[in-house]
């Protein structure tokens, strides 16, 4: 059983770097308008999606894991808010160009093939929109070892350092790309999460009583604790300027 099918067995709502917490720190910093037209690629059971519908963002929330959108729907349903949720490959979206404000992303473009993903986003983005997309980082460099152990446990076939991101964003075209908020995984990273409780994860009840979901996640802990000190992760940001503009303001 894969780790991602792990998750949607879970229902976890926030199992990108930094958890929910680091996403309504982002919002605070990147207020998205209401109004906005966002597309989430990757939106796992919906927590984030809901969110940012609540905040009147006309939200399209794409996910590949079928488990993950059932939930994600439902998810929707008991909080009382429109998202419009697609089944959809993050590499081939089925959207037309130029039609999206904002792509919001967690943690989902490193499970992929990356510069696809970003292509797309460029794609479906407006002229003026903006990509927020919260990745891993290799911090230290990855050995051999590590790279198998990612491949047979991620299915991340390369993990990239900032630089290598920031040059894959430069290589789609987007412009003033940065990495926002670069960070490490610690503990205390994982514990602000009891501050902001998931009510509406929904844990399908076998998996409480499945050795395999208990073996999963233990792996993923010895890994984390072994290999941790490698892995950074930060916000990926990346314009999508004006075809009659250049970056620095002039009619190009």
């Amino acid at each position: 059983m894969k780790y991602l099918d792990i998750l949607a067995r879970l229902g976890v709502g926030n199992a990108h770097p930094g958890g929910f917490a680091a996403t309504l720190e982002q919002l605070r910093h990147y207020p998205i308008a209401p109004g906005s037209r966002v597309l989430e690629i990757g939106c796992g059971t919906g927590r984030t999606a809901c969110h940012l519908a609540k905040q009147g963002i006309h939200v399209t929330a794409v996910d590949i894991h079928r488990d993950m959108l059932m939930k994600a729907k439902k998810r929707a349903a008991a909080e009382q808010v429109a998202v419009s949720f697609v089944q959809a490959d993050a590499c081939s979206l089925p959207f037309a160009d130029n039609e999206y404000d904002v792509v919001w992303i967690e943690s989902v473009s490193v499970f992929t093939d990356p510069a696809k993903v970003a292509a797309e986003s460029y794609r479906v983005l407006k002229s003026g929109g903006m990509l927020y997309d919260r990745e891993m980082v290799a911090v230290k460099p990855i050995t051999d070892e590590i790279r198998q152990i990612l491949a047979d446990f991620y299915g991340i076939k390369k993990l990239l350092s900032p630089e290598e991101w920031l040059e894959l964003l430069n290589s789609c075209r987007f412009q003033r790309v940065k990495i926002w908020k670069p960070g490490i995984f610690t503990v205390s990273m994982w514990e602000n999460e009891f501050l902001y409780p998931d009510e509406y994860q929904w844990t399908d009840m076998e998996a409480y009583t499945d050795p395999q979901v208990w073996k999963t996640m233990s792996e993923y802990e010895n890994i984390m604790e072994k290999y941790g000190r490698h892995f950074g992760f930060g916000v990926l940001i990346g314009a999508k300027e004006s075809p009659f503009y250049s970056s620095s303001g002039k009619i190009s």
